[in-house]
C-alpha cells in the first residue's frame, strides 16, 4: 500500500468514488463550477461537514519529498482527495480541468461537462426535463455563451433565421437554445431589464430572470444576443403579448390600451403594473458593452409585429 492510500486507510477517510458523486452535487449547487481546492474555501469544509470529518480527518498533512530538488512539499490530506477524485471527473469527461476552463473564462475552476451535468443531476435525483430551467453552467454550453458574447455587431441584422427549422429536438439545437439563455442572462448580471428584479431559488439552481426571444422563436427569432433581452417572468409575458415594447433608444413603450383596462386589472397590491411602465423616463437596464445590446433591426420588428398588432388590426 502507497503511503497515500495508507494514510487514507488509518484516518478512514471516505473512498474516492463517494467524493466524486459529492463532488457532482457541490457542483449542481454551486452553478456548474468549483475553484481549485485549497484552504478557506467554503466548498471544502461543506463537502468535510457532508461526510462528517473529524479535526484528525480535515487536518491530516500528506508529505511528499522531492528529493532531486532537495525540498519537502505538505499538502492537506483532505484537499488531495478533492483533487484526486475531480481528476478521475475529468478522465471521465464529466468535469472541465481548471487549465482548460481558464482557457474558455478566464477562471480557474472546474466546470461540469454536459455528460457531467446529467450525471448530477441523476445523482441528486432530478428529473432531466429540468435541465433548460436550471441556472448550471456546463463547458459545452459555455463555448456558445462566449462565441454569442464576442460575436461582432452586425450593421445590417436580420432578427430572423429563415433556415432554421421550426422542431429543434437534436443535441445540436438544444445547446443553442441553452447557450443562448445563459448569454442573455449573463450579460444582464441575472436581473430584469425593466425592474431589476435579480433573485434566485433557495435551492440555488434557478434564477427567476429568463432570457426572451424579441423576435419570438415562431417567428423564426434568431438564437442571438440581439435578439434577446432579461426579463422577469411578468415582464416577459407582458412584452411577449404587446403591452409593451421598447423604442429605438431602449426606451420603454406601453400600449395605448392601457388607458381602456378596468381598474381592478393590471395590479399587484396597490402597485399598478401597467401604468408604472409608463411612468419609467429612462431607457431600460442595459449590459456594460453596448456591442451586445438589442439590435433597433429585432426591436422595430417588435414594434411593427407584436406591439401594435392589435391597433392596426382594429383601424
Amino acid at each position: 500500500m502507497s503511503y497515500e492510500g495508507r494514510m487514507l486507510h488509518d484516518l478512514a477517510m471516505p473512498g474516492r468514488e463517494r467524493v466524486e458523486q459529492a463532488l457532482l452535487r457541490a457542483l449542481l449547487m454551486h452553478g456548474g463550477t468549483l475553484l481549485e481546492f485549497g484552504a478557506g474555501q467554503e466548498v471544502v469544509d461543506e463537502l468535510a461537514d457532508d461526510f462528517g470529518l473529524n479535526a484528525d480527518q480535515r487536518t491530516a498533512f500528506l508529505q511528499t519529498v522531492y528529493r532531486k530538488e532537495n525540498r519537502a512539499k505538505k499538502s492537506l490530506l483532505w484537499h488531495r482527495l478533492l483533487f484526486r477524485a475531480a481528476d478521475s471527473l475529468a478522465r471521465d469527461h464529466l468535469v472541465s480541468r481548471p487549465s482548460r476552463t481558464f482557457q474558455l473564462t478566464g477562471k480557474r475552476e472546474w466546470m461540469l461537462t454536459e455528460d457531467g451535468f446529467d450525471q448530477a443531476l441523476r445523482t441528486c435525483n432530478i428529473p432531466r426535463v429540468r435541465k433548460n430551467s436550471l441556472a448550471v453552467r456546463s463547458y459545452d454550453v459555455q463555448k456558445i455563451v462566449r462565441r454569442l458574447m464576442e460575436s461582432r455587431r452586425p450593421v445590417n441584422y436580420s432578427p430572423i433565421d429563415t433556415e432554421r427549422r421550426v422542431i429543434t429536438t437534436t443535441r445540436e439545437a438544444l445547446l443553442r437554445i441553452r447557450g443562448f439563455r445563459q448569454a442573455v442572462i449573463q450579460a444582464y448580471s441575472y436581473r430584469c431589464a425593466v425592474c431589476g428584479l435579480k433573485i434566485i431559488s433557495p435551492d440555488r439552481l434557478s434564477w427567476e430572470v429568463e432570457a426572451a426571444h424579441i423576435v419570438p422563436h415562431f417567428s423564426m427569432g434568431r438564437d442571438d444576443i440581439w435578439n434577446g433581452i432579461a426579463l422577469c417572468h411578468l415582464h416577459h409575458w407582458a412584452f411577449d403579448v404587446g403591452w409593451f415594447s421598447l423604442r429605438d433608444d431602449y426606451a420603454v413603450e406601453v400600449s395605448s390600451r392601457a388607458g381602456s383596462l378596468p381598474k381592478d386589472y393590471g395590479r399587484l397590491g396597490d402597485y399598478e403594473f401597467i401604468t408604472a411602465l409608463s411612468r419609467r423616463p429612462e431607457r431600460i437596464l442595459l449590459p456594460s458593452d453596448s456591442e451586445i445590446h438589442p439590435h433597433q433591426n429585432a426591436i422595430r420588428w417588435h414594434r411593427q409585429n407584436i406591439f401594435r398588432r392589435d391597433e392596426e388590426q382594429r383601424v
